[in-house]
């Protein structure tokens, strides 16, 4: 491929970390899986723009590495030979440098994960079953409900608290995130905010993901419940 699609990719990832922040916030709230899709598509053209980028860049240094190394030593071109020779070693380490990085970055969150998780395990309880799911009861004295593993979790303090109609409502909001995989939507747009902190855009990535997951989720419920009740009840929530 021409090395002059090289800029037109950069000009795109550009284009789409600093016009994303300004242009996608807040557009879909009418229509939040649309928005979803657009968010993360828009992700994944810019981490592919820069794939092909990096990857036009190195073909062109040794494609010119292997037509200059033809040139016997001594000739015009042996000094520029000798010095393109190093730039693929040094594409590897800096590609080494940014993979040690990526790793030293993602590191401390699997190990929470791998924390965590038997002690999540621990202290959940099978409660009841709601149109299919289980839901589980976690020992907490605060309203918080929530999403894993495929199944609902609901603290003892809202178990206890909540009639029967502000029960299902949640319940049916939980449906939401588990039929709209927005767990599994977090998860990577937090893996895109930790490779690229720096970046406006991951960070708008983040909110917004969260933002109309929530959005999503209420729609849903609101297809088996009353809306005022669902917004009464939610209200009572630290998470739900």
């Amino acid at each position: 491929m021409s090395p002059l699609i090289i800029p037109i990719a950069v000009e795109w990832v550009i284009l789409v970390t600093t016009a994303a922040p300004l242009l996608l916030v807040g557009l879909f709230d009418k229509t939040p899986r649309l928005g979803l899709t657009v968010w993360f598509a828009a992700f994944l053209s810019s981490g592919l723009a820069t794939a092909l980028a990096i990857g036009i860049a190195i073909a062109s240094i040794f494609e010119t590495f292997l037509k200059l190394a033809a040139n016997p030593v001594g000739s015009a071109s042996w000094l520029a030979t000798l010095a393109v020779s190093f730039a693929p070693w040094l594409i590897l380490a800096i590609s080494g440098i940014a993979l040690a990085l990526v790793s030293q970055r993602l590191e401390p969150i699997l190990a929470n994960a791998r924390e965590v998780s038997p002690l999540l395990d621990a202290a959940l309880r099978p409660w009841m079953t709601f149109q299919g799911y289980q839901v589980m009861r976690i020992e907490l004295p605060i309203m918080v409900a929530a999403v894993a593993r495929g199944k609902i979790l609901i603290s003892t303090a809202a178990a206890r608290t909540l009639r029967e109609s502000e029960l299902h409502a949640v319940l049916w909001h939980e449906i939401g995130h588990l039929r709209g995989g927005h767990n599994q939507l977090k998860q990577l747009a937090g893996f895109v905010r930790s490779l690229s902190p720096w970046l406006v855009a991951s960070k708008a990535l983040v909110n917004e993901v969260t933002r109309l997951s929530e959005i999503d989720a209420d729609r849903f419920a609101r297809r088996h419940v009353d809306s005022e009740l669902l917004s009464a009840t939610r209200s009572k929530f630290i998470s739900a």
